[in-house]
């Protein structure tokens, strides 16, 4: 309506300009004098009245001003009851290391076992030619049987010599001869025994077995070698299950496990062991659960570290000795604490913040104090309630009390452990060694 005025207007501001300035003669003015211009003053005042008027319909209009809110997801703190931890570096280490080298020595004429392959206490990993023994095995047992058969001979000496001792008619010295040949016959049967005990052993020795259950190492010796007893190494086997886990502890934690163990606040709950978990390095959890059973009884000087050992399961024999591994112990008793997602966190210099939005969609600034993660969450200590909205994604496009479009989302769906979420708008950093701190930056 107002651009149809205008318009009309325009149209008759040009008639009025088209009006003329002079009234024309008429024939009863011939020959008079012509007639000075005519002045019309509302003309003019009309004119400039339609001037500003126009200028007013051609204003151009404000611009807007602002953006549109900022679409996020948002989610309330997760409440959860947690318990701190301390992590540690350590090595696993096999409860049984075993190098097999023979017992005698020989030539080697049988390798049955498969290298890296599981095997059980008994089974043979190495053949020694044992032809060799095995005559001195049948040598020592024909002494034996001769010694037997002396001893029989001299026992029977002995049992007429001491019938004729009893009716007088024999010299006591020839009593006396018949008794120690009876003793000397016992003596030299014992030793023959004792002899082949040892041709059996050293023929026993020539089949090298496996003195416990495990998994072998490769074979160092190949056939037809010449290995020297107690001294060639031929391979090693380690245990499986169950395997250990060193690492070293600072004194202030040992002390602080020390007295919460001393006052009842861990929870023992595995026969008065405290529980541990391992983590291995393609991990993101702490998948793996055992416990300590062995701290040592002194301080390391030099370092001031305390060394401990863990004991873990291990059925299917995934973790191996040797590994680089990281453990949890729990340093603190449950409690119950609001957790949420590292990419919800910001950063300002020495301090981090969220955004919760309030009941007008606002972002308000709030700076927070966090601690560990749990559950691939982050623990807030301070600066959240449980009701509050927190926004956990699009944290960079959000500047404080500016208007949101929040959406609904889960604090689960931004977990730490979900690797598949692409963190395009947060960058993680992680520190370890007793504590943990990860942040969003901004």
């Amino acid at each position: 309506m107002k651009k149809f005025a205008c318009a009309r207007i325009e149209k008759r501001l040009v008639e009025l300009e088209s009006l003329p300035a002079c009234r024309p003669a008429s024939p009863e003015d011939d020959g008079v004098a012509p007639v000075r211009p005519l002045f019309y003053p509302w003309r003019a005042f009309a004119i400039f009245a339609i001037a500003l008027w126009l200028a007013g319909c051609n204003k151009p209009q404000p611009a807007a001003h602002g953006f549109p809110p900022t679409e996020v997801t948002v989610s309330k703190p997760v409440q959860k009851e947690v318990e701190n931890w301390n992590e540690f570096t350590g090595r696993t280490a096999a409860v049984n290391l075993v190098t097999i080298t023979p017992r005698v020595s020989g030539y080697i004429v049988s390798v049955p076992f498969k290298e890296g392959d599981i095997v059980h206490k008994g089974e043979l990993l190495f053949q020694i030619d044992p032809r060799p023994y095995q005559d001195v095995y049948d040598q020592a047992v024909g002494q034996l049987k001769q010694a037997q058969a002396n001893q029989q001979l001299q026992d029977a000496t002995f049992e007429r010599q001491d019938h004729l001792r009893q009716t007088g008619v024999i010299a006591k010295e020839d009593y006396d001869t018949a008794v120690s040949n009876k003793s000397q016959a016992e003596a030299q049967v014992t030793s023959a025994h004792a002899a082949v005990n040892a041709a059996q052993l050293n023929l026993e020795f020539t089949h090298v077995t496996s003195p416990i259950d495990g998994r072998v190492s490769r074979q160092l010796v190949n056939i037809g070698n010449l290995v020297q007893a107690d001294s060639t190494q031929l391979t090693t086997v380690v245990s499986i299950d169950p395997i250990y886990a060193y690492f070293s502890m600072d004194e202030l934690a040992s002390l602080s496990y020390q007295r919460l163990v001393k006052e009842g606040k861990l929870a023992n709950t595995q026969g008065g062991k405290l529980p541990v978990y391992l983590q291995l390095q393609d991990e993101t959890a702490f998948p793996h659960g055992g416990t300590i059973d062995f701290a040592d009884n002194t301080f390391d000087s030099t370092t001031g570290t305390r060394l401990l050992r863990a004991s873990f399961p291990n059925a299917d024999g995934f973790l191996l000795p040797g590994s680089f591994v990281r453990v949890r112990l729990p340093s603190s008793a449950k409690y119950n604490a609001l957790l949420v997602a590292d990419r919800a966190i910001g950063s300002d210099q020495d301090q981090s913040f969220v955004y919760v939005v309030d009941s007008k969609n606002i972002a308000q600034l709030r700076h927070i104090t966090t601690g560990q993660l749990a559950d691939g969450l982050r623990v807030v200590k301070t600066g959240l309630q449980p009701e509050d909205v927190v926004i956990i994604n699009g944290i960079l496009k959000v500047r404080p009390n500016s208007p949101v479009k929040p959406d609904q989302g889960s604090m689960e769906q931004f977990s730490s452990n979900d690797l598949s979420l692409p963190l395009t708008e947060s960058k993680s950093t992680a520190s370890s060694g007793g504590t943990e701190s990860n942040k969003a930056t901004r």
